[in-house]
């Protein structure tokens, strides 16, 4: 083999090599769990619980409704960074709303508590 030749392999490899690892890093999503307590500290069952960015600005609306499970928890997942309005209800009950920062690749936790 001659010189030129194996530079090229090399330059081939190379590429191909940054082209694997490149799409296979893949960012994850953000997640946000949710838990929900009434005003005894006790979890909550069937809980209404919206996460969205009605009170941001463009370019997206998100939105995200789910219902607490046994634990009072609520799970959700979100592609991009971005800061959300929760709110939760149960029935006519509404608990104070809060907001939650979300960031790809990371696990955002709120407990909210009916008073």
């Amino acid at each position: 083999m001659n010189n030129k030749s194996i530079l090229l392999t090399a330059f081939v490899i190379g590429i191909f090599s940054v082209l694997v690892s490149t799409s296979c890093n893949k960012e994850k999503p953000g997640k946000a769990v949710i838990t929900v307590l009434d005003s005894l500290n006790q979890p909550v069952y069937g809980a209404t619980v919206n996460l969205n960015s009605d009170n941001n600005p463009e370019p997206g609306i998100v939105k995200d409704k789910k219902v607490s499970d046994n634990n009072g928890k609520t799970y959700h997942e979100f592609p991009l960074e971005c800061i959300l309005r929760v709110e939760v209800s149960k029935g006519v009950l509404e608990a104070p709303k809060s907001n939650i920062h979300i960031i790809p690749g990371e696990t955002a936790e709120l407990t909210i508590k009916f008073k």
